[in-house]
């Protein structure tokens, strides 16, 4: 785990933010003016959101915890920051030796440029009708798309690969043909490997799906969810799961290869899973 990723797990931002500005409940985020030195915000342009990162729909400046600190205080942001906001917390990050604080920093860097991707690719969704009805028509209004960046490019729906509030790739989602769905290579991927999907913060018990779209619809309720992306799940996934918190709620597509795989789940996952009929998530709309 690198300091950047300790720290996010550690400090809270909503506290971070609130002691700069005022924050105030906004759907599943707080939202509240900006308190970036270069930025004089007359409205609340501030969102917190709850996997972690915030973003300002004034100025652009946007994160997580260690970037927040780093504007807040006019400094560089970076392994030097994220040191210095540890101090303040009082907190010992893992130690990392220098070719491991190099590659931290080249890994969060590409987390960068993927969000800004992400952005554009959320503005372009605006000019493309088709696909931002798509999305309406799957529950994911102009709110939900923000929140999550969701974006268009060329026919396509676009997913940013959300895990714990970085983006570390993207997923297309074709309207019409087959494969629906079509992933970036591997090596593309920020770990150079795809990891699990988890596009809000985990708790508690962890509902698992096989889809992207259903990860994004739980989270967006409030659920912890995460989706593996198909229903073969890699050794990496699979210790990722292993290392979640709490109970693991599996909730497998309706169908043949869906049931057979959410059984290989719970077998590698034993004694943490359990297995939800496929048709629960239906039947139980106000309890999943």
């Amino acid at each position: 785990m690198s300091a950047f990723e300790f720290l996010r797990e550690h400090i809270d931002l909503s506290d971070l933010a609130g002691r700069y500005t005022e924050l105030r409940p906004s759907g599943k985020a707080y939202a509240g003016r900006c308190p970036h030195p270069d930025h004089e915000d007359q409205n609340p342009s501030l969102y917190v959101y709850p996997d972690g990162r915030f973003h300002c729909y004034g100025c652009g400046w946007h994160g997580d915890v260690t970037d927040f600190w780093a504007g807040v205080n006019a400094i560089e942001p970076g392994i030097g920051a994220a040191m210095d906001l540890a101090r303040e917390f009082g907190i010992e990050p893992p130690g990392v030796d220098p070719e491991a604080q190099r590659l931290a920093g080249e890994r969060r860097r590409t987390e960068e440029e993927y969000l800004k991707r992400a952005e554009k690719l959320h503005a372009a969704l605006a000019r493309d009708r088709e696909v931002a009805a798509w999305w309406e028509r799957r529950g994911f209004g102009e709110d939900l798309a923000r929140r999550f960046l969701l974006g268009a490019h060329k026919g396509a729906a676009v997913i940013p690969f959300w895990n714990r509030g970085r983006v570390e790739g993207f997923v297309r989602r074709y309207l019409e043909g087959e494969p629906k769905y079509k992933l970036q290579k591997a090596e593309k991927f920020v770990r150079g490997y795809r990891p699990l999907f988890i596009p809000g913060p985990v708790y508690g018990k962890v509902f698992l799906v096989e889809g992207y779209v259903d990860a994004l619809a739980l989270a967006a309720l409030g659920y912890p969810a995460v989706a593996v992306g198909g229903t073969h799940m890699s050794d990496r996934q699979l210790d990722e799961l292993r290392r979640l918190p709490g109970p693991i709620y599996i909730l497998p597509d309706a169908d043949e290869s869906g049931d057979k795989a959410a059984w290989d789940w719970v077998e590698k996952l034993y004694p943490k899973a359990f297995l939800c009929p496929p048709n629960y998530e239906k039947e139980n709309k106000g309890d999943v």
